[in-house]
């Protein structure tokens, strides 16, 4: 096929694709290869070997742990994330900054002519993506990639042995693809560990983290737990919840830094970004400063205004748990008008539970997206607040709730925050 001209040119005909974010598979049957795409990689000259990789997955945080790595090694890293808030190409990004349309639209050119007539043998939309990520990364020293989903079986897990790894904290989300109970869901996401490779993770739960013991010790990897080997030490937090603590590994030199992007569960999150870093890479503090500073979008998000608004992803219980502590500790006295949409196929009901105690009104929503659960249904579940199905109209409908006083918080998907960050800014 001819090159694509432009990034709008290259996205259409990604649409072609399948693209599970939008249409989750049905049934149990597995929709990923990754016999597929190692062929693409072979196509393309393996660019998956041409970087060096930092590969990151867990439940919640995996995106801010991503972009902590990403920060910490400076300008030429290249850093892929998903989903995305307002553009495609944000999850492809170097140097802090997302890949300019027509470098896209040049990189896929080339990945759509890897993957022969038509795409032929890709199946999903996620995949080109994740080529296209690893073509650009080849150009880079250095490469931090966040799984999209699981691990395992991810696309990205075709990433040959990478300097490290990082698990995350591990909860209930995707049960339909990685399993019913919390053991095999990190076995899922264990399965980016590598054979003599480093891994490091938050997880603390006895049954998940001795699922990550045993990868790790079948891989001969070495393995860096939170809590025991990378330390947090001398954490404190500011009246709106942002963190201050010193990060420790034996054999490293500690960072003590304050983190931009509040909430208590930044800590562990950092905390895995330096430890896959103190005990690889030799790091100036100027570095840990700099990540430390990272404004990670979309999470506890903060625009000012009357009344301000806080933007948070948060979609499943664990997150949504996590943003109405935040929201006890950092805004204790103020009326709270919770914006919610989420995602049809995720836990409704218990993101409900966890969130709704933290809010004194509820305006319900649904993002533009075919996976949108019904607001209606919300309401119905919830037993209170109002519906109003435009995403943007919601946001000024709980300011009214709220008050010049008080604080509109817009959570539960990644779309609905991407529908109404352009307003905010």
């Amino acid at each position: 096929m001819s090159p694509f001209n432009t990034a709008h040119e290259a996205l259409a005909y990604l649409e072609r694709f399948t693209n599970y974010e939008k249409t989750p598979p049905r049934g149990k049957r597995t929709p990923y290869d990754l016999a597929r795409m190692r062929r693409l990689c072979a196509a393309l000259g393996h660019p998956e070997e041409k970087f060096a990789a930092f590969h990151v997955t867990g439940t919640k945080g995996k995106g801010s742990t991503s972009h902590y790595l990403a920060a910490a090694l400076g300008a030429g890293t290249g850093l892929y994330t998903s989903p995305h808030l307002e553009s495609m190409l944000e999850r492809i990004r170097i140097g802090g900054k997302p890949i300019s349309g027509k470098r896209f639209a040049a990189v896929m050119s080339r990945v759509v002519a890897a993957a022969g007539p038509g795409g032929s043998g890709i199946a999903t939309y996620f995949e080109l993506m994740t080529a296209a990520a690893f073509e650009v990364f080849a150009g880079c020293g250095a490469g931090v990639v966040e799984v999209g989903l699981g691990g395992r079986l991810d696309a990205t897990n075709v990433l040959p042995c990478p300097v490290a790894c990082g698990i995350t904290s591990i909860d209930w989300d995707h049960m339909d693809r990685l399993g019913n109970t919390l053991e095999k869901i990190a076995a899922e996401k264990a399965g980016i560990v590598k054979r003599g490779g480093l891994v490091v993770t938050a997880e603390r739960k006895p049954g998940p983290l001795t699922v990550i013991r045993r990868a790790a010790a079948r891989a001969g990897a070495e393995l860096l737990e939170v809590g025991a080997d990378v330390r947090i030490e001398g954490a404190r937090a500011d009246r709106l919840d942002r963190w201050t603590a010193t990060f420790a590994l034996e054999g490293a030199a500690p960072a003590r830094v304050t983190l931009a992007t509040p909430g208590r569960p930044q800590l562990d999150n950092f905390a895995v970004a330096y430890g896959m870093l103190a005990a690889t890479v030799n790091l100036p503090a100027v570095r840990w400063q700099a990540a430390a500073g990272t404004v990670v979008p979309g999470r506890l998000q903060l625009f000012p205004g009357s009344p301000p608004v806080l933007l948070d992803v948060a979609h499943n219980p664990v997150s949504l748990r996590a943003l109405a502590a935040h929201l006890a500790r950092a805004y204790p006295k103020r009326r709270t008008a919770l914006v919610f949409g989420t995602s049809a196929d995720k836990d409704v009901r218990g993101n409900l539970e966890s969130i709704l105690g933290a809010a004194d009104d509820v305006v319900f929503t649904r993002a533009a997206h075919p996976r949108a659960a019904d607001p209606e249904e919300m309401r119905g579940i919830a037993g209170r607040g109002s519906v109003e199905p435009d995403a943007r109209r919601a946001v000024d409908a709980a300011r009214q709730s709220a008050g010049k006083r008080g604080l509109v918080v817009v959570a539960g998907s990644f779309y609905i925050a991407g529908e109404v960050l352009p307003i905010l800014r």
